[in-house]
């Protein structure tokens, strides 16, 4: 698998997985708006995780989250908002931001790195 929309949308599906298996509920994934996009939204007791989701081909090239740079952070704050603007119903959850790499390859061994909480709604 050469690295692409497939590769990327491999690495969501493990992150998924991975939530899921850390009794979470995913409501959402690939929610767009004007500007930005949210992988992953979660839910577990009042937390409201928008996750964003890395791929590395191996856990030694690092630097995930010297991805999410100010101006990532920026984008990813607004596009929450209209995601809440459009579901008032998790105006009461806390929300956060998670990033999840995704670190190997399909049919071989995977490695998840789980970061929660990188910032808030309010940063």
């Amino acid at each position: 698998m050469s690295y692409s929309k497939d590769t990327g949308d491999w690495a969501e599906e493990q992150a998924c997985q991975h939530l899921l298996q850390a009794n979470w509920q995913v409501i959402g994934r690939n929610f767009h708006c004007h500007g930005g996009e949210l992988d992953i939204i979660a839910t577990h007791a009042n937390i409201l995780a928008f996750v964003e989701v890395k791929f590395r081909r191996s856990q030694t090239m690092g630097g995930a989250i010297s991805s999410i740079t100010p101006t990532k952070q920026h984008r990813l704050i607004r596009t929450a908002q209209h995601f809440l603007q459009a579901n008032p119903s998790y105006y009461s959850y806390n929300g956060r931001f998670d990033l999840i790499c995704v670190s190997g390859r399909p049919q071989g061994q995977v490695e998840l790195q789980w970061l929660t909480n990188i910032f808030s709604l309010s940063d």
